[in-house]
């Protein structure tokens, strides 16, 4: 081999490893690596959700029986649950999925006496799987929520379509979260104990967004709150 062959291979070796080394120190490579050989959990499965889950599961040791559960992603977890009813109790995670919710709800014992849920759940799936999949862990939630008295799953509520949210997340569409409320709602009619209730009316003014034209102000939370309280079934 030539000196001039030995340079050039030598510094191919180090322009290689300068390579890798930017991929394994500046970008998410790893992260993606691992999750592609299912060495990591999908992306949904986040640290900040593990801690969320485990801090529900401590909280839920506390609750006294005969209460309703608020329960679902961040729309439920920002609700005021004195709002909704004096006994109710919010165990709403931000950032979870019908399929990570799923999860959840081995760890909730609580929910075994509960007196009702009330359920919202769906839209972060849209980031990670089609609809059809959405309804299907949907589905396997409503079964682990078979023998409480009564559920009200609330629908999934639009976006305002000139917000940050739905300008840096193409999967927030009104017209998908209009199709997945359908798949949802079929899947909650097909069980007796399931009401489906379309709040869509409770972010129908313009102050009921708060910056990010996804998640709810103070005033949109209030009258979400005031439409779940006035469709709770009576407790006679």
């Amino acid at each position: 081999m030539s000196q001039l062959t030995r340079l050039l291979f030598l510094t191919y070796v180090l322009a290689l490893h300068v390579v890798i080394g930017v991929l394994v120190l500046k970008t998410n490579f790893l992260l993606l690596a691992g999750k592609t050989l299912g060495l990591l959990p999908p992306e949904e499965w986040s640290l900040p959700l593990y801690a969320r889950i485990v801090g529900q599961a401590a909280q839920d040791a506390t609750v006294r029986p005969g209460g309703v559960t608020l329960l679902g992603d961040s729309l439920m977890e920002q609700l005021d649950a004195g709002l909704i009813a004096g006994d109710a109790v919010n165990v709403g995670v931000g950032g979870s999925t019908t399929r990570t919710l799923a999860a959840e709800i081995p760890v909730l014992r609580s929910l075994e006496q509960s007196r009702g849920v009330v359920l919202e759940i769906g839209v972060n799936g849209l980031k990670y799987r089609p609809i059809d999949a959405i309804a299907h862990d949907f589905a396997a939630v409503l079964d682990q929520l078979a023998n409480v008295p009564w559920l009200m799953t609330i629908s999934v509520l639009p976006v305002d379509p000139k917000g940050n949210a739905a300008r840096q997340r193409p999967y927030l569409r009104n017209d998908t979260i209009a199709a997945l409320n359908n798949e949802l709602r079929a899947v909650c009619q097909a069980r007796r104990s399931c009401r489906f209730v379309d709040v869509s009316v409770s972010v129908s003014r313009g102050d009921a967004y708060g910056p990010d034209g996804w998640h709810l102000s103070a005033a949109g939370n209030h009258a979400l709150a005031t439409m779940i309280r006035d469709h709770l079934p009576s407790s006679n």
